[in-house]
């Protein structure tokens, strides 16, 4: 498993945006791999990513030359259970309506699905990718068509 941070120097809608990309990018890569190195692999290589925001603790763990830069907190672990769900939702990416809104996309290229999560009351609303190359393209298509409207607004006037 492995923790990336978001946002540490950028504001909560730049960092679930960052996120996305992240996720699409390693996404493309392992696709990438399996592909160059099918011959060598016994079965594909298969990965979960799970991406919710908020607040954390994040510093320096341990003692002396054994410390490593982490994060605490309830976003950690509601992102490590949305990661695990890739399994049961049987998708490559899981990630909280919170996360998208934030990053202003519609969740019309995503599945929707509300889920329960361990230690809240409530169901959590999630979006699912089963092809996160394409979380990428949400943004390009949201930049495109902010363009086009200023444009047509700028020859309106």
């Amino acid at each position: 498993g492995m923790l990336a941070l978001f946002g540490l120097d950028a504001d909560p809608a730049t960092a679930c945006r960052q996120a996305m990309r992240a996720a699409s990018m390693v996404a493309s890569n392992v696709e990438y791999m399996n592909h160059e190195f099918a011959s060598e692999l016994q079965e594909p290589i298969q990965f979960g990513i799970g991406i919710h925001g908020g607040e954390v603790i994040i510093g320096d763990i341990g003692f002396r030359d054994h410390t490593v830069f982490t994060a605490l907190g309830d976003a950690v672990n509601v992102a490590a259970r949305l990661q695990d769900m890739t399994k049961t939702l049987n998708c490559a990416v899981v990630i909280s309506e919170e996360v998208c809104n934030n990053a202003g996309v519609a969740p019309d290229g995503l599945t929707r699905a509300d889920v329960s999560i361990r230690g809240r009351d409530q169901p959590m609303s999630v979006c699912t990718a089963t092809d996160p190359t394409s979380l990428a393209s949400l943004f390009d298509e949201q930049a495109r068509s902010l363009r086009a409207e200023q444009m047509s607004a700028e020859l309106l006037v």
